[in-house]
């Protein structure tokens, strides 16, 4: 991992990578050996984590719904198969 600067901006504390495309914010899990919540739960942003929740429910949600339809489609087909090849 590469190095981690502090930087004080206005009493504020704020931790910078050097990354490929340049300086980035880093939220670290510990400051000071303690354990930060927010950023070990949420990534640092309450929002994000809402947005990044809803995504995935909506995409759990059609799946879910996908697996119905075609269970239910299959029930249907068999239900024509029988009838065509019993007389």
């Amino acid at each position: 991992m590469k190095e981690i600067k502090e930087v004080n901006m206005d009493g504020e504390i704020v931790y910078l990578k050097k990354g490929l495309l340049g300086w980035s914010a880093v939220r670290p899990i510990k400051i000071d050996g303690k354990i930060n919540w927010k950023n070990l739960i949420a990534g640092g942003s309450w929002r994000n984590l809402l947005v990044v929740g809803f995504i995935v429910l909506v995409l759990l949600g059609s799946i879910i719904e996908y697996t119905g339809a075609l269970k239910i489609a299959n029930e249907c087909l068999n239900k024509t198969i029988e009838v065509i090849l019993v007389p």
